[in-house]
């Protein structure tokens, strides 16, 4: 159960992931499978260093700002247009994540109705009973429905208490 869980925790951040700014290499080699909403985040994060009044620190920044710069152009972006597409990716991610969640709720789902993961559900053989106790106290107990011996009271956990197993009291 802990792979399945560490694999649904990175397909969710690999779902943020993906939705994110490019790396500054990426955008400076001018990688062609940039997405405009990428390079959209990346004009938005950093559209203060590409003022021309800005002085790049190093060679690196210096070529990340023209690089930038010229996607920027090339694809006809404009701060209008950027917000536009990184909202409209914010809320894709956001779709995304809710269908992960969603998928990960009916596997789950799925799994406890299996009796899988070592939970005690309806399949688990166990039913509640009602019943007088020796001080005449009506009280649940949990019991096995192949033996009839009492149970922890856990093992019924997640079920309806009702005596429709052992009707007698």
């Amino acid at each position: 159960m802990t792979l399945f869980k560490n694999t649904i925790v990175s397909f969710l951040i690999l779902s943020f992931i993906t939705g994110c700014s490019a790396s500054r290499h990426a955008i400076i080699a001018g990688d062609s499978e940039l997405t405009d909403a990428q390079v959209c985040r990346n004009y938005l994060n950093d559209k203060d260093i590409l003022a021309k009044s800005y002085t790049a620190e190093n060679t690196d920044e210096a070529n990340y700002i023209y690089a930038l710069n010229r996607e920027v152009k090339y694809r006809a972006l404009t701060q209008y247009k950027c917000e536009i597409l990184a909202a409209q990716d914010r809320k894709e991610i956001a779709q995304d994540v809710v269908a992960a969640v969603v998928a990960v709720g009916v596997v789950v789902l799925a799994v406890a109705a299996a009796g899988a993961g070592g939970s005690n559900n309806y399949s688990s053989g166990y039913a509640w009973d009602q019943f007088y106790d020796g001080n005449y106290n009506l009280v649940w107990r949990c019991r096995d429905k192949s033996t009839g011996q009492f149970a922890y009271n856990s093992a019924c956990s997640g079920q309806y208490q009702n005596d429709n197993t052992w009707t007698g009291k």
